[in-house]
């Protein structure tokens, strides 16, 4: 399957879902693809195939999900709780309820009546920064969205919230420190991907998630598991 056929499949499962009144969203590579022209039309560094395809859906809609992907020609090969895979011509098709939790947990659910047919920039951002094993794919599709889109506070059409990742990694130290410290390998590398002046511009964008990280109020929780597991790095 190509790259216009992702999409077209992504977008057509969406619209499908939607007339349910079902909110279904994409996630993971193909969402970022749909969000970053750069990845197809400048950045050959950046290109990776694909092989499956990731969407999120809400709680309460979960079970009424299968059925409506059944009529669209999907076969469904695995049910766990918030969880369903189904095959579609070779491609393996994941939904998992919003509660998305794979290094850490996630709460999507407030998030999926922000943008369609994807989720918001900033929690396409988040989930590959929260990954503890940061690998090829997640490296090459967090610099396309930083590229590709500015880093500014609030939701905005073109914009990666900062706010909210510093909220949000602020009551939770896990998810604060594999983000931050995946920032850190970001500016590393950026030069293997990039021209120098596009490498300065996503640097920069990376500093102000950053920034704001840094300067967001912590919960108690955060602040005792960072005095217990990194002691000099307390905040003063």
């Amino acid at each position: 399957m190509t790259n216009e056929q992702f999409i077209a499949l992504a977008k057509d499962l969406v619209a499908a879902a939607t007339e349910k009144n079902i909110p279904l969203r994409v996630l993971g590579g193909v969402a970022i693809l749909m969000a970053c022209p750069s990845i197809d039309e400048t950045h050959p560094k950046l290109q990776r195939t694909f092989k499956d395809l990731d969407f999120v859906t809400g709680q309460k809609d979960f079970d009424a999900l299968a059925p409506l992907l059944a009529t669209r020609g999907l076969m469904l090969r695995t049910k766990e709780p918030m969880r369903l895979v189904f095959d579609k011509d070779g491609v393996e098709i994941e939904v998992l309820g919003s509660g998305f939790l794979e290094d850490h947990r996630i709460d999507l659910g407030p998030r999926l009546a922000l943008a369609t047919p994807a989720l918001p920039l900033a929690d396409l951002l988040l989930i590959k920064l929260a990954r503890v094993k940061f690998v090829e794919k997640d490296i090459q599709d967090s610099i396309a969205l930083l590229l590709d889109h500015r880093v500014g506070r609030g939701e905005g059409e073109d914009q990666i919230d900062r706010e909210y990742i510093a909220k949000l990694t602020g009551t939770n130290w896990g998810l604060f420190t594999t983000t931050y410290d995946n920032t850190v390998e970001l500016e590393k590398i950026l030069d293997q991907y990039l021209e120098p002046e596009e490498a300065q511009l996503v640097w920069r964008r990376i500093e102000l998630l950053q920034e704001d990280m840094d300067k967001e109020p912590k919960s108690f929780t955060w602040m005792v598991n960072q005095f217990l597991k990194r002691p000099t790095q307390v905040p003063r």
